[in-house]
């Protein structure tokens, strides 16, 4: 996925987590094959694992923009 170790760390944790919830679900067999198509469909969608809490003031001042963003288009 990525050579950056935090990257690595936070998709591996990802899976993990993928995995725990799966598992009650999906038949032991199966649950890695799942877990891998969940993560490659996900890392083909462009989904990138966020190494870090976002500052609430950095995360109001995003949402304050997209929603302007999207208000603007209509």
């Amino acid at each position: 996925m990525a050579a950056d170790p935090d990257i690595e760390a936070a998709w591996k944790t990802m899976r993990a987590n993928v995995r725990r919830i799966l598992q009650p679900y999906v038949q032991d067999a199966l649950l890695e094959e799942r877990v891998t198509d969940i993560s490659d469909w996900l890392n083909a969608n462009g989904w990138k694992p966020p190494l870090r809490r976002i500052d609430p003031i950095i995360a109001a001042g995003r949402a304050a923009r997209d929603q302007a963003a999207r208000t603007e288009q209509q």
